[in-house]
């Protein structure tokens, strides 16, 4: 898997990830007026979990980033702000600069027009900050652009009705990978087909940003389909739980561990319900996203080439958001 990671050294999780999300989740709370959507607020406590410092001191630094990132956007001061504060959060956990971030996505939003890409609003700032996660010191430059235009290309000739901008993300994910641009949207292809086969998943934009995801394992189609089948037959099996698209994305993360199934499903529910029990505010089914993110950081915290999938995830969750607030003000219009 080769989606980079700091020399593939191990996360460095607390003992207990559950309890520093409640400390991270309260500190970001405690002051309602700057922000009062708990799931950006929750998706910030979860980037920010393996960040060394308590967790007022970051809470703290994430409002200063977001302000700093408001001030800074310009031209993309209507980017949502419940994306901006989770940028902010990655901002603070890579010790990232918000004036020199945006000066890069100024700079590398002109090399998408220069090869031809649409303009993708947001979704650029997105790929942008993915960019920076995988190429690590090396500054990005045209090459990586046109191969990511290339990918772009190849995922929208095997689904032109699905890819769009809202897949830009998941392209910058992908330019890491060894594969050939033709190669890499054959396989995400592949994997969406043997997902939805094997697995019996709803086709549409989740399903694809899971193969997408699941890409990045390297491994066979069909081996990833019946593993995510596995996960997903197991966590049925639990008459309360509903698994819907919402949760794709969260079994394709799980899909890496290298756990036997048992023990993942009884680490995700296990912290399921031990969300239910302390935190009123989650409902069901967000009590199974973040109780998956919390387990994905309790089970990967020894394997150091597992942590840069916990940035994926949380950029396929900014992902998310964005396009349910694009949702709502389509409604709304």
């Amino acid at each position: 898997m080769l989606f980079r990671s700091d020399e593939h050294e191990p996360l460095a999780a607390p003992a207990d990830p559950l309890t520093r999300f409640a400390e991270l989740h309260a500190a970001l709370a405690s002051e309602r007026r700057w922000y009062t959507d708990h799931a950006p607020l929750r998706l910030a406590a979860v980037c920010l979990i393996t960040t060394p410092g308590d967790a007022v001191s970051l809470a703290a630094a994430t409002r200063r980033q977001d302000s700093a990132l408001g001030a800074q956007f310009g031209w993309l001061s209507s980017i949502d702000p419940a994306v901006r504060m989770l940028i902010a959060a990655q901002m603070v956990k890579h010790d990232d600069d918000p004036a020199e971030f945006v000066l890069e996505v100024e700079r590398v939003r002109a090399m998408f027009r220069a090869v031809g890409l649409r303009r993708g609003g947001v979704y650029e700032v997105l790929a942008v900050l993915v960019l920076r996660r995988v190429l690590g010191e090396v500054a990005i430059d045209r090459s990586h652009i046109e191969r990511f235009r290339d990918i772009y290309e190849a995922m929208k000739r095997h689904h032109w009705w699905l890819t769009g901008p809202e897949d830009f993300p998941a392209c910058a994910m992908l330019l890491a990978r060894p594969e050939d641009p033709a190669s890499i949207g054959a396989g995400t292809d592949a994997i969406y087909r043997a997902l939805h086969e094997r697995a019996q998943l709803w086709r549409g934009d989740s399903l694809q940003a899971a193969a997408n995801v699941l890409y990045l394992a390297g491994a066979e189609p069909e081996e990833l389909a019946e593993r995510f089948a596995l996960l997903l037959a197991g966590f049925r099996t639990d008459a309360t739980q509903h698994i819907g698209q919402g949760q794709y994305d969260e079994l394709a993360i799980l899909c890496f561990l290298a756990w036997p199934i048992e023990r993942i499903l009884e680490t995700v529910l296990a912290t399921r319900d031990q969300l239910r029990a302390t935190q009123s505010w989650i409902g069901k089914a967000g009590a199974l996203n973040l109780a998956a993110s919390l387990a994905f950081v309790r089970i990967s915290a020894d394997d150091g080439a597992l942590g840069p999938l916990a940035d994926a995830k949380l950029l396929l969750d900014m992902q998310t958001i964005t396009a349910a607030r694009h949702a709502a003000i389509a409604a709304a219009v």
